[in-house]
């Protein structure tokens, strides 16, 4: 398993230090930045994907925590990794705004410890969550890309509870050829019923996949 890290990004050598000391105390992972440039660069460095949170200081020279934000976004590192804004009391406004863009929280300097670690934690868990459902998305979509594009549309009738002989005539198949798809898909699929499949079917909807009708394709 990937280990979490906490990727911190602070132009204040002070706050950053003391931050990373205070995480590692709990035995987070953290990893440190002077600056955007810096962090992005490192991103644009990874090879292979990585797991744990962002967080950011809203007030960084040459570039903004809001900034860099926008960037996590644009490569989509938002989606599956939570981010944290750092904010002084002048600066709520702006993080707030960015938690309409979808960040995760913010904390307003000066911070408690134990608040800060309690939050950090918490976006931690989010990204497990996060990472789980990811996961289970991409093992359904590879599960499902193995199927021919005719057995995908005829899973829908199966799931359904349709007879081989209704499914064939609506598919305008021959029995044996509906019975021969149905074998592949509940092997495939690693199901044994049409309702096992009918309820893999809704979870693969519900993260998002595209699955047709069950209606013959023009």
């Amino acid at each position: 398993m990937t280990e979490q890290t906490i990727y911190l990004c602070d132009d204040d050598e002070g706050v950053r230090s003391s931050i990373a000391f205070l995480l590692r105390q709990h035995d987070l992972q953290v990893v440190t930045f002077a600056s955007g440039p810096e962090l992005l660069a490192a991103l644009d460095g990874w090879t292979n994907p990585r797991r744990g949170i962002f967080v950011l200081d809203v007030r960084m020279e040459p570039q903004s925590g809001l900034q860099v934000h926008d960037a996590l976004i644009s490569r989509e590192l938002d989606k599956r990794m939570p981010v944290l804004f750092l904010s002084g009391h002048g600066d709520i406004p702006m993080a707030v705004a960015a938690m309409a863009k979808g960040a995760f929280n913010f904390v307003e300097k000066p911070y408690a410890d134990d608040a800060l670690v309690q939050l950090m934690q918490r976006a931690l868990e989010l990204e497990e969550q996060w990472h789980g459902r990811m996961a289970r998305h991409d093992a359904l979509q590879q599960l499902i890309t193995g199927l021919s594009r005719q057995q995908v549309r005829l899973m829908p009738l199966v799931a359904a509870g349709e007879l081989n002989k209704t499914i064939a005539w609506k598919m305008e198949l021959s029995v044996r050829t509906v019975e021969e798809h149905r074998r592949k898909i509940f092997e495939r699929l690693n199901v044994h019923s049409a309702a096992e499949l009918a309820t893999l079917l809704a979870e693969a909807r519900a993260a998002g996949i595209d699955i047709p009708s069950g209606t013959p394709a023009a």
